[in-house]
């Protein structure tokens, strides 16, 4: 229906009064002379006349709200495909600020690009820090995740159906966006025995009606740490996607890091010869208390599938944000992992394939470990310190960053800024301390270990 048509069916189903705007002297004495004659005007052609107005009205809400859900599913199908493999680039809140020792700054983001085949499951992700690959899946899940199925099912399935349903307006990155809950559910949690609303949100950008950001939400509140700014997203055929992988899983690797203690002036031999970096024998009244050897071992154990409902009850508790080690231990399952591929227990020792070296300078307090028999000397990491970590490998043993490498000059500072990693000639450096200001302090200051 035409908003001409509209506007030709209100003016025949009421009266206009265009003529008599103002004239109420007029009005009041032709209704003087209704009641003289007896006339009155009945309550039937009033309600009828009543009636084709709320008719109209609503027709009218009715065409204009179905116009805009079609414009809405149009636009934003339109804006993302139709094909059944869901591609996208999602950036989450991890990632860091590259700091310029001159004091320049500038984010490093953590992305994640996925594809997953809506139909089969089959999920191949590439997860990037800085551009610089982390990590790289290509898996089955038995059960797709929840931001997955969100975008590459359930947000084109909610737009067409109806069932998705605006939660509120909001900003992203300066761009305006409507809230869009795509599904819902109730989930009851152990902790407090009461069933929360679980929802998965799409943001969609009220400008161009693509998606630019996914959360969760639990109660109508937002889940910490679940908002992924949406990059790039698009439905697309199966032969255009990239299910292939360029390197081995890592999935159920296990990884083992010990330290022990050795002198100063062996501080070069977990580097193979390389001059290590340091910040003397004190520093700001932190006297190098320890060096120690580090050595990061990875190496794989059998694993076997678990089923049934010890699986399901290992799945819920791996869902709980807190007291999930309680639940593990009342389902009476020992070392379990909770992948997408399904549940596994581990059996047989881990068999150790690979090694790497790194030394460690402890800048601070150390003392008496009272869970040892020989009351060992530990770092007090209450007090003030300061820890460089050296080694001249980018592998993907490295906390905080993996095979990301800074370009000299310039520090990484990863999220919770406590951490800087930094590369000087040969040597990825690590430095922890107390705050921001303190790890670049640090940073700035060191100066190559004189060797004997």
């Amino acid at each position: 229906m035409t908003d001409t048509r509209i506007a030709e069916l209100l003016d025949e189903w009421t009266p206009s009064y265009d003529d008599r705007v103002g004239d109420w002297e007029r009005v009041a004495a032709e209704a003087r002379l209704e009641r003289i004659r007896g006339l009155r005007a009945t309550p039937l052609r009033l309600g009828a006349v009543a009636a084709a107005i709320a008719a109209a009205a609503a027709l009218l809400l009715a065409w204009a709200f179905n116009n805009q859900h079609v414009s809405l599913v149009d636009r934003a199908l339109a804006a993302v495909g139709d094909g059944p493999v869901l591609h996208a680039v999602l950036r989450g809140e991890w990632g860091g600020t590259l700091v310029d020792l001159t004091g320049d700054r500038r984010p490093i983001y953590g992305d994640n690009e996925v594809w997953f085949d809506t139909r089969s499951g089959l999920t191949h992700q590439i997860e990037r820090l800085g551009g610089a690959v982390q990590g790289e899946e290509l898996y089955k899940p038995k059960k797709p995740a929840a931001e997955l199925a969100a975008l590459g099912r359930e947000y084109k399935q909610a737009l067409e159906s109806g069932t998705a349903r605006v939660t509120g307006s909001d900003t992203i990155g300066g761009e305006p966006v409507v809230w869009i809950t795509i599904h819902s559910e109730l989930l009851p949690d152990v902790a407090d025995g009461k069933g929360h609303e679980w929802a998965q949100q799409v943001a969609v950008s009220k400008r161009t009606y693509k998606p630019v950001a996914l959360r969760e939400t639990r109660d109508r509140k937002p889940g910490p740490e679940t908002l992924q700014h949406v990059l790039n997203l698009q439905l697309i055929a199966r032969d255009e996607a990239d299910f292939t992988t360029s390197r081995p899983s890592r999935e159920g690797t296990a990884f083992e890091e010990d330290r022990d203690a050795i002198p100063l002036e062996q501080a070069a031999s977990p580097l193979g010869g390389q001059t290590p970096l340091w910040l003397g024998r004190d520093y700001n009244g932190l006297p190098l208390a320890q060096v120690y050897r580090e050595t990061t071992s990875a190496g794989h154990q059998q694993r076997a599938r678990l089923t049934g409902a010890k699986a399901q009850a290992a799945i819920k508790c791996s869902q709980q944000r807190e007291n999930g080690g309680n639940c593990f231990r009342q389902v009476g399952v020992g070392s379990v992992e909770v992948r997408p591929d399904g549940v596994f227990i581990t059996r047989g020792p881990i068999q150790w394939s690979e090694e790497q070296s790194s030394v460690v300078l402890f800048y601070g307090t150390i003392g008496d470990d009272s869970s040892t028999y020989h009351k060992d000397q530990i770092p007090l990491y209450d007090k003030p310190y300061i820890i460089l970590t050296e080694s001249t490998q980018a592998s993907p043993f490295r906390r905080f960053v993996g095979t990301y490498v800074p370009p000299e000059g310039s520090v990484f500072l990863t999220a919770g800024n406590r951490t800087g990693v930094l590369h000087r000639g040969e040597i990825h450096i690590t430095v922890e301390a107390a705050n921001q200001a303190e790890v670049l302090a640090a940073a700035r200051a060191l100066m190559p270990m004189p060797l004997p």
